[in-house]
């Protein structure tokens, strides 16, 4: 019975001693993980302070090169004759009382009020002036089934 407990010890130390050593493994690979990562984070970091360095050395350089010239001074050059006969015509200056009166009729326009209908009403519509289902559904834009359902469901609202 003695050594049934001994070799169960030996077992048990064994399984013990190896997931010790899994352990041990894992932890150092996450380690070496966080090194490379830290080590990635440095050169990401240095190339962009590089980078940054020399934009600022660019712009530098070309804040020189403008507070050395003197502003440039544009000319105004006259149009050939050429130019001024393919030249297209302006459009002929509007009066104001016609301008006045084109604003208040587009006034008058979108105060009327507009009526909307609804889809199974133009459906409706559509068949009295004599239209197919087909018909109606191309023009409406709309399968031939919802008109045919729009039209047998519709029942007119008594007012």
């Amino acid at each position: 019975m003695t050594t049934f407990l001994i070799t169960i010890s030996f077992l048990l130390h064994a399984v013990s001693l190896f997931a010790l050593i899994l352990l041990y493994q894992r932890q150092n690979n996450i380690k070496l993980t966080e090194q490379k990562m830290r080590q990635t984070a440095l050169e990401t970091e240095e190339m962009m302070t590089a980078f940054l360095m020399e934009l600022k050395e660019e712009n530098e350089h070309l804040l020189k090169q403008l507070s050395n010239k003197p502003p440039e001074q544009k000319e105004i050059v006259p149009l050939p004759e050429e130019m001024k006969q393919d030249a297209v015509p302006l459009p002929p200056i509007v009066p104001r009382k016609a301008a006045a009166k084109a604003y208040t009729r587009i006034k008058n326009d979108q105060e009327k009020p507009v009526t909307v209908r609804s889809p199974a009403e133009q459906m409706i519509e559509l068949k009295k002036q004599g239209f197919s289902d087909e018909d109606i559904a191309r023009k409406m834009q709309i399968g031939i089934t919802e008109v045919q359902l729009g039209l047998k469901l519709y029942r007119p609202q008594e007012k």
